[in-house]
């Protein structure tokens, strides 16, 4: 589809995911970007062993809880189209994978994991993730935990391939609050809530001088 030629060009989304065997272990660009976002903002609780009191009416326990929905759809008809081997082969099952692959631990630390418990070795720790990266644009790199992946595949090739699909995404941001400070993590959410800050300050000037100038013009 053609787009006006002095209209411009929309970044896309993505989700990567980071880890330290592999800097760049997973990159999902979003095919189209969602038509919206769904983000659920709460504050955090005191916690479980602290006792409020009047006194901490007004404090502040830490970054809000924050939640995000969206559906990222993906269609392999223009790869089809134009005759892309993969598309013909499977579909769009390799992008389904790669988003699936972002819950699953590394087949490589399963087995080493099961070499050890056959050896007797007592306290194995379950593997590790990738950091995972929400981002939408250059102003919003946030870590997250993926929560849930519901995928509806809703057209099928010949060899029952998925060739269409909705995948409604929700994850919750990590705050400096769930993450150790060693985590890079932890540094991307403390940038992203300095920009937010500077942003709230940007508005409320703006907001103060349009006020003067409209009163004064009155």
């Amino acid at each position: 589809m053609s787009t006006f030629p002095g209209s411009p060009r929309t970044l896309r989304g993505a989700i990567v995911a980071v880890s330290r065997a592999n800097p760049l272990a997973r990159i999902v660009i979003f095919q189209y970007n969602p038509d919206s976002m769904t983000r659920s903002v709460r504050p955090r609780s005191a916690p479980k062993e602290t006792q409020s009191a009047p006194a901490d009416a007004h404090r502040i326990w830490g970054a809000p809880i924050e939640t995000v929905t969206m559906t990222v759809e993906v269609d392999a008809v223009d790869q089809l189209e134009k005759g892309d081997p993969v598309a013909v082969a499977t579909g769009i099952a390799p992008q389904l994978a790669a988003l699936e692959m972002l819950l699953y631990p590394s087949s490589a630390l399963v087995l080493a994991n099961s070499v050890l418990l056959q050896a007797g070795t007592i306290g194995v720790l379950p593997p590790e993730g990738p950091l995972i990266l929400l981002v939408w644009g250059p102003a919003r790199v946030v870590p997250i935990r993926l929560e849930s992946l519901s995928i509806t595949e809703q057209a099928f090739d010949a060899a029952l391939n998925p060739i269409r699909a909705a995948v409604e995404l929700s994850a919750q941001v990590l705050s400096y609050h769930d993450l150790p400070v060693t985590d890079p993590g932890y540094a991307l959410f403390l940038a992203h809530q300095v920009l937010k800050e500077s942003m709230a300050t940007t508005a409320a000037v703006s907001g103060a001088v349009s006020t003067l100038t409209t009163a004064g013009g009155s």
